[in-house]
């Protein structure tokens, strides 16, 4: 039975419940009452709802800069929940913005929740300069070819690891295989991983495919046949005793990486980051890969619903900010996450008499995820394949 947070459900629920969001927007439009909305005075607000990942720690800049009051809801980076909250509560009534990671354009666009993009609103100034790899990705470019988003940020996952437990460079700039992670004797026992299937089972599909030990296409988006060779290597690792355990949350990544009890685990890298602010600097590495990266990319989604309410100016200064130097600047400090125009974050910095280190940093920030982004492969948060993803990946939990 499938679980009702799963992205199989979700799908699902989205094909009906969407049409039927989308026609009572049409209902009220016909009676005049989005019409009657839309004079309303514009608010200094704006309410967005999505991953904490593309928070700020602290919004009172963008209010200094903008004049506008950031209302932020957080939500996990689970895609079942996600679209279930804006599909089924409504979500657009209230909310301006939505920020998730790529997919669900694809579904949550065509049927009525997200208003596509004006590239040319006056208040998108940065778009022209915005390089087409960020603006024109698979983040926030539907497949039906349409701009349902504009680019937030963006990184290239791997795994977190303490160099001197590996025996690797402890400069933690050599690339390290995903084997060392899934498949050594050096790290049997000592290694983590993500009990969650979009976050661990592609990187897996990708070292398989990588190293010839299986024939996987795309491993962002393998198929029922793909994931069950998928599978059946990690049920064979598992039962081998590879995985110390299974993680589920950002603070429990942190906790194994600061407690001793892993030497490697599969992780953000903000948790790696934290986890050098208890241990000291450069304790735990976070992996340049031989074979590739989970890369991904978050979008800034507009709601239908905001149409009507007569803010949409300061929407679109919102999404533009996102592709400014202040907003870049403090992502790539914080979290170490890269975006698009990340020149613009090296320039606020250094108007701003940001220290040179730290100046230093963001330079830096960019060149990792230049040197990153070159390998594959690109995630999806809805692949084709769902529901026989998610049942191999439950007999992988269940071994």
């Amino acid at each position: 039975m499938k679980d009702r947070f799963s992205t199989h459900t979700q799908l699902e629920l989205s094909r009906r419940d969407m049409f039927k969001g989308a026609l009572g927007l049409a209902a009220v439009a016909a009676t005049g009452g989005l019409a009657q909305q839309a004079d309303a005075a514009e608010s200094t607000t704006v309410r967005a709802y999505g991953v904490t990942t593309a928070q700020l720690t602290d919004w009172s800049v963008m209010q200094k800069s903008l004049g506008i009051t950031m209302n932020y809801t957080g939500s996990n980076n689970d895609v079942g929940v996600y679209m279930q909250a804006v599909m089924q509560s409504g979500l657009g009534n209230s909310e301006d913005i939505f920020i998730f990671e790529g997919g669900t354009q694809n579904i949550l666009g065509p049927h009525g929740a997200y208003l596509p993009i004006d590239v040319n609103q006056k208040e998108l100034t940065l778009w022209s300069r915005t390089p087409d790899a960020w603006k024109h990705s698979g983040v926030v470019v539907g497949s039906d070819g349409k701009q349902w988003g504009t680019p937030v940020i963006g990184n290239a996952d791997s795994f977190g690891y303490i160099a001197s437990k590996i025996g690797v460079n402890p400069n933690g700039l050599d690339d390290v295989s995903w084997g060392m992670l899934l498949d050594s004797d050096k790290t049997r026992g000592r290694a983590a991983f993500d009990q969650t299937w979009n976050y661990s089972l592609p990187s897996a599909a990708l070292y398989l495919k990588a190293t010839g030990k299986a024939k996987i296409d795309n491993p962002g988006d393998p198929t029922g046949e793909e994931a069950r060779a998928v599978v059946d290597f990690l049920v064979a690792r598992k039962k081998a005793g590879q995985f110390r355990t299974l993680e589920n949350s950002f603070e429990q990544q942190i906790q194994l990486l600061t407690n001793g009890e892993v030497d490697i685990i599969n992780c953000w890298e903000p948790a790696a980051r934290e986890a050098n602010k208890k241990l000291g600097p450069n304790a735990v590495c976070y992996a340049y890969t031989v074979e590739g990266y989970y890369k991904w990319g978050h979008g800034a989604y507009i709601a239908s619903q905001a149409a009507s309410r007569g803010n949409l100016d300061n929407i679109y200064k919102v999404l533009n900010y996102f592709m400014d130097g202040e907003y870049r600047a403090y992502q790539a400090r914080d979290r170490g996450y890269a975006g698009p125009n990340m020149d613009l974050g090296v320039a606020y910095a250094q108007a701003h008499n940001w220290s040179a280190d730290q100046i230093a940093e963001l330079k830096a920030t960019q060149v990792k995820v230049d040197r990153k982004f070159q390998k594959p492969f690109v995630s999806t948060t809805t692949p084709s394949h769902a529901d026989a993803i998610e049942d191999e990946w439950q007999r992988f939990l269940n071994a």
